[in-house]
């Protein structure tokens, strides 16, 4: 993760935002009506966000047939063992094409309950991202709801 290596910030994409496939995204812009930008570890939480919410084949066109992740084939199965054992396998093997990540450290799932809604399990994800120069190395949390509804 090289801190000035930078991407356009995009909307409901960040550390602090609840967000799914199903959410359109767009450009952030920066104080100065310029195209937001966001670095370092701001920038990997965007891309692993991205990564995970992009249905893996819908970029095929564009030559990134590999980019993506496999967890809109979940939509619809029930919260239990075999959904969170399915979806952290999808975590898993899409994160492991992402460079900036030295590590996968857990991958964990909230435990359904009758108070939450059935149709949201929230996966909360912890990164060793790659050392760098600048950044501090400590690990990353990045938690991700996943929509089972249709």
């Amino acid at each position: 993760m090289n801190p000035k290596v930078t991407d356009i910030k995009l909307s409901k994409r960040g550390f602090d935002q609840l967000t799914s496939d199903r959410h359109y995204v767009d450009i952030s812009p920066a104080g100065s009506g310029d195209i937001g930008t966001v670095g370092g570890r701001e920038n990997l939480a965007q891309a692993i966000i991205n990564r995970l919410l992009t249905r893996k084949g819908d970029l095929n066109r564009l030559g990134h047939a590999d980019y993506g992740s496999k967890l809109h084939t979940l939509i619809g199965e029930l919260n239990n063992v075999r959904f969170r054992g399915k979806a952290e396998i999808y975590i898993r093997e899409c994160l492991a094409k992402e460079t900036r990540i030295a590590e996968i450290l857990s991958v964990s799932f909230s435990e359904p309950n009758r108070f939450d809604t059935r149709e949201m399990v929230m996966a909360e994800i912890i990164i060793k991202p790659m050392p760098t120069a600048g950044e501090s190395d400590r690990n990353m949390s990045i938690v991700l709801p996943l929509n089972q509804g249709i």
